[in-house]
């Protein structure tokens, strides 16, 4: 009915309570350590806070980056809001513009003026001289052409009657 223990194994003996402490050879005083150790608090305090400033230095500058990301962002949303309107205002524009063309039943497009609506104003050619103390001065008035090519003089029109 009950099963038959099994046979222990024989080990190594048990360990013992207590170990055996190593003695310590020789225990020197070093006094330059020591010296080291009472005068480097002052140095050691200083590190430290040289350490903090660095990290409050790295921190803030962090902080820098982060505000300049965030300036950065809402000036491109403001831009894009701006363009938006623009664009909105531009397209309301443009159907009242159709609208427009489209009650005055013609469909084409402005041509610009004609040269008959152009009147040409007279050539201005004046000379003018100023005398101040020791200064004299000439101011000469001339008209001119512009156009794509720069300043031009005008050509003289030769009256037919002179042809």
């Amino acid at each position: 009915m009950f099963a038959q223990p099994r046979i222990r194994k024989v080990a190594a003996p048990p360990p013992k309570k207590r170990k055996a402490t190593h003695a310590v050879e020789e225990i020197t005083f070093d006094k330059d350590a020591r010296a080291e150790y009472l005068t480097g608090f002052r140095k050691r305090k200083q590190a430290r806070i040289k350490h903090a400033k660095e990290i409050a230095e790295e921190k803030a500058r962090e902080e820098r980056i982060v505000m300049r990301k965030q300036i950065r962002e809402e000036r491109k949303q403001a831009v894009e809001e701006h363009v938006e309107t623009i664009n909105k205002i531009l397209r309301q524009a443009e159907s009242a513009g159709t609208e427009e063309q489209n009650q005055d039943g013609s469909g084409d497009e402005w041509q610009g003026l004609a040269d008959a609506d152009v009147q040409e104003a007279p050539p201005i050619d004046m000379e003018e001289e100023y005398i101040d103390e020791d200064k004299y001065t000439t101011v000469t008035v001339e008209a001119v052409n512009v156009d794509r090519d720069g300043l031009h003089k005008p050509e003289p029109h030769h009256s037919s009657d002179n042809e």
